[in-house]
C-alpha cells in the first residue's frame, strides 16, 4: 500500500479514516489524504550526487586490483634465479 499524508496536519498526530465512499482522510481535519511518492526528486539528485562521488574511489580500487593481477602473473613467468638476482641489487 503507497503511503497517504495529510498536508495540513502534523505527521505525528495524524490518523486515516475512510468515508463511506472509500476515499481516505485525514482524521483530524477531515480534508481528503495526498499519495507522496515513492521516490521524490531530492532523493534522486541526492543519489546522482553521492554516485559522482564515490564512483572514482571504486574505479580506483578496481584499477588497482587490476594492477595486482597482472603484476602477479608478469612476475610468475620469470625465472626464479632472475627473481632472485633482480631482489639483491635493490638492496634486499
Amino acid at each position: 500500500m503507497s503511503k497517504y499524508y495529510c498536508p495540513y496536519c502534523n505527521p505525528h498526530y495524524q490518523f486515516h479514516t475512510r468515508r463511506k465512499d472509500g476515499a481516505l482522510i485525514c482524521g483530524l481535519c477531515g480534508d481528503p489524504l495526498i499519495k507522496s511518492k515513492l521516490i521524490k526528486s531530492t532523493q534522486l539528485f541526492a543519489l546522482i550526487a553521492a554516485f559522482a562521488f564515490v564512483s572514482p574511489l571504486i574505479i580506483m580500487v578496481l584499477t588497482f586490483i587490476n594492477d595486482q593481477r597482472n603484476n602477479h602473473q608478469n612476475n610468475s613467468n620469470l625465472p626464479l634465479a632472475m627473481i632472485f638476482n633482480s631482489k639483491k641489487h635493490n638492496g634486499f
